[in-house]
């Protein structure tokens, strides 16, 4: 896992083409600062020519053509290949002062390429020019201009080298650095993939792109193993509950198979029946928590008044609850109260608490119906003064088949409340059980809402 080419690295590749754009891109400033020294040092040459010039001319102008002769010897008996190079000649072609016998040369700036083949051998940056009928050809060696040109080449040069060379270098760090994460990040992955779902990947202060990733698939990892743990404590649930039905329908079914009397073949069939709606109404449960929670409904959301909800499931309840001994009371405002749900999943919610209080609670009791507008959510509230549900189970009673010992005796299969946490976790809402004093309170809160 650590081994691999190192130029297939991917913080190698990019070190590269980061380093190759970036060594482009100085390599055309270093051309165009390259232009602008060899464009100065020209002017300067130009310029040192002319000064040249100028003062022969000067001489000239206040001498005539001695007075330019002898500023020309005045420069001494310079030969060939010196810094600077003269040739006055007369109308006539004839050399009358100077060190080169420069022959024919453009009026004006030229440059004088040399002949020789030697090392240090340079050119002349020339100018030619008439002193009355005369010709004065004025030269200057580029020898220094052309050094100074060759150590700015060279120099750019190797910065450019040395550039690259860093970029590289630095490349091999990044992929140094980049194997080891990425390798701590694949023998996590590989613990997991075998079954270590506790274990996370690392994540360092740093909060990089690596690890802002580890984040997310920690946040995935941790949402999975609570799945996998919920669904392990369910099917040992499930295989816990059918169990019992399950058995008394066979053993129901094996009397009614070595029973002789019609009364007791029909009388043992009819509980294998009993039984077996059970299990089938479980199963339906099951199946309709599990679509709920796979969110599925979510594309049949509608715009929904909740407060006409509340009034057809207090109108229906009412004499439900009047019937079992117990008094339901309604408490909403008047107006309405619209959010987007599911209204058949709502009702349901609404059935199975109301439900839920009416099972578990002795005649007489007390429920309440309760529907409250707040600045940013809607308050579903059903309370009752029974027994209530000691603290410490209060978030258990959501989950799947669990029951109170209390509520062992009577009918139900566990999963009423794991529908209603289903349907709020469907719609965004916050489940809260709390002491009603006496009694539970349920309280469902659903975010937003519109009047």
């Amino acid at each position: 896992m650590l081994g691999g080419s190192f130029f297939k690295s991917t913080a190698v590749r990019l070190a590269i083409i980061y380093s190759s754009l970036f060594v482009f891109a100085y390599l055309g400033a270093n051309v165009v600062a390259y232009q602008m020294v060899l464009g100065y040092l020209d002017d300067r040459l130009d310029a040192a020519v002319m000064e040249r010039y100028r003062e022969i001319e000067t001489a000239f102008l206040a001498r005539g053509v001695s007075g330019a002769i002898d500023m020309v010897n005045s420069h001494g008996p310079a030969i060939r290949g010196q810094e600077t190079v003269y040739t006055l000649r007369d109308p006539k072609g004839k050399v009358l002062a100077g060190n080169a016998a420069l022959g024919t040369v453009p009026d004006g700036f030229s440059d004088l390429m040399s002949q020789s083949q030697r090392e240090g051998a340079t050119g002349y940056k020339l100018f030619r020019g008439k002193l009355g009928d005369n010709d004065l050809v004025v030269g200057t060696s580029e020898g220094d201009t052309e050094q100074l040109a060759r150590i700015v080449l060279l120099s750019f040069g190797w910065t450019t080298a040395i550039v690259f060379a860093v970029g590289l270098l630095g490349a091999a760090v990044l992929r140094y650095r980049a194997r080891n994460r990425i390798f701590a990040l694949s023998q996590a992955a590989h613990a997991i993939g075998h079954g270590e779902l506790s274990r996370r990947l690392a994540v360092s202060p740093r909060m990089d792109e690596i690890d802002v990733l580890s984040s997310e698939v920690n946040v995935a990892l941790g949402r999975l193993e609570a799945s996998v743990t919920a669904l392990k404590q369910v099917t040992t649930d499930i295989a816990h509950d059918l169990k019992t039905p399950i058995g008394r329908a066979f053993l129901a079914l094996d009397d009614a198979l070595s029973s002789e009397h019609p009364d007791e073949v029909k009388s043992a069939v009819a509980v294998s029946l009993q039984e077996l709606t059970s299990l089938a109404k479980t199963f339906d449960a099951l199946l309709r928590i599990a679509q709920i929670e796979s969110r599925s409904r979510r594309a049949q959301f509608v715009e929904i008044n909740l407060v006409d909800l509340v009034r057809d499931i207090h109108e229906i309840y009412e004499v439900i609850a009047s019937e079992e001994g117990h008094l339901l009371r309604m408490v909403v405002l008047e107006g309405e109260l619209r959010l987007q749900g599911d209204p058949d999943l709502i009702r349901q919610m609404m059935t199975n608490l109301l439900a839920n209080s009416m099972r578990h609670t002795p005649t007489g009791t007390a429920i309440v119906l309760e529907l409250v507008r707040h600045e940013k959510s809607i308050a579903l509230t059903i309370s009752d003064n029974g027994p209530g549900v000691p603290e410490a189970e209060r978030s258990k009673v959501l989950e799947r088949f669990y029951r109170l010992d209390k509520s062992r005796t009577t009918e139900g299969s566990g999963l009423g409340l794991s529908m209603v946490k289903a349907i709020c976790e469907l719609h965004d809402a916050r489940i809260e059980l709390s002491d009603n004093a006496p009694g539970l309170k349920v309280t469902v809160i659903f975010p937003g809402g519109r009047k």
